[in-house]
């Protein structure tokens, strides 16, 4: 028989390598090999089935432990007859269990929030904290003056397959501007880019942002527009020299009507010396009625409104209120 080469050697298979049962039993019985005692397995322990571990637990247990972070229902960890879902016959068959449920399963929970790991919490994180002043809840005013931007939100909680709603991500910053310290021509800017935005009578901004999907993207795009707004309205621009009254927001009492008049009726009448003499804005008369002229021209007209104006005017003139007579005659 002719064999090739390159096949490897093959040895002949006489006997196998291993100890056959006969050899083991000889060897056992002449005590050649130690005998080796294993500890037999109870038929019962192996079909022994273990309680479910929500029935080994107790429901005053440590929740922090076992619920750390924001999970998904597990009905094995929670000692609790929790019930959901409906039926076609509520009053003869109740909802289903737990286990299994689906429905629990897809609305969120708020078991790693109970209070006492609220409280573990809070301790954790109180060393770093210092008390709020109680000055600022005390007195309002001063509480504006120290935070001026308020940023306003709302959460909203509802049963649902999703935590997400529209509507927590819309944020509302507040803004008095008096506090921008702004002088009068950045001011006037600053009104004009803002819009419809100010209110005059609270002298008070409010900006709304939702266009970005998140809060926290909201507020911080509020918190850009002010920056912006800020710096733009401080910038000067060599066109701005052309503005002239007409440009203006509001009804100047300089170069105005009434101020010509003013000045008409000062340089005729005899009475009024002492508002011939110097600057007529610097006379305190003249500028209070400047002042409630202006008040009166750019507001909405009332009665309060009418009455200061008139006084002011009377005053100006040296003309007395009908009051005055009345008391002087009796």
């Amino acid at each position: 028989m002719w064999s090739n080469a390159r096949e490897p050697f093959r040895a002949a298979f006489v006997k196998p390598k291993r100890k056959l049962n006969a050899q083991l039993q000889l060897e056992k019985m002449t005590g050649r090999v130690a005998i080796e005692k294993r500890s037999r397995i109870d038929i019962n322990d192996r079909m022994a089935v273990r309680r479910p571990r929500h029935e080994e637990m107790s429901p005053d247990q440590d929740w922090s432990s076992v619920w750390p972070v924001a999970a998904s229902f597990k009905s094995s960890v929670v000692p609790l007859p929790v019930r959901m879902g409906s039926r076609h016959y509520p009053d003869r068959r109740p909802p289903f269990k737990k286990v299994g449920n689906l429905e629990l399963v897809k609305i969120p929970n708020f078991l790693h929030l109970t209070p006492g790991a609220i409280e573990r919490q809070c301790n954790a994180i109180k060393q770093f904290c210092t008390p709020w002043p109680k000055e600022l809840n005390e007195n309002p005013e001063l509480k504006e003056k120290y935070f001026p931007l308020r940023t306003s939100y709302s959460d909203y909680v509802h049963q649902g397959t999703s935590l997400r709603d529209g509507r927590a991500r819309l944020c509302t910053t507040t803004l008095k501007v008096a506090d921008l310290k702004l002088d009068d021509t950045s001011r006037r800017k600053f009104l004009r880019l803002v819009g419809n935005r100010y209110n005059e009578s609270t002298d008070e901004l409010k900006i709304i942002t939702d266009r970005c999907p998140t809060r926290q993207q909201n507020r911080d795009y509020a918190i850009y527009l002010l920056t912006v707004l800020y710096r733009e309205c401080q910038k000067k621009e060599p066109w701005e020299q052309l503005a002239e009254r007409i440009d203006s927001l509001k009804v100047e009492f300089e170069g105005s009507e009434a101020e010509k008049h003013i000045k008409e009726i000062v340089e005729k009448a005899v009475g009024l010396e002492d508002l011939k003499t110097g600057k007529l804005s610097e006379n305190p008369k003249i500028r209070k009625f400047a002042e409630e002229w202006f008040k009166y021209r750019n507001a909405k007209e009332s009665p309060e409104s009418a009455r200061s104006y008139s006084a002011s005017v009377r005053d100006l003139l040296g003309i007395k209120s009908l009051e005055q007579k009345a008391t002087e005659t009796n």
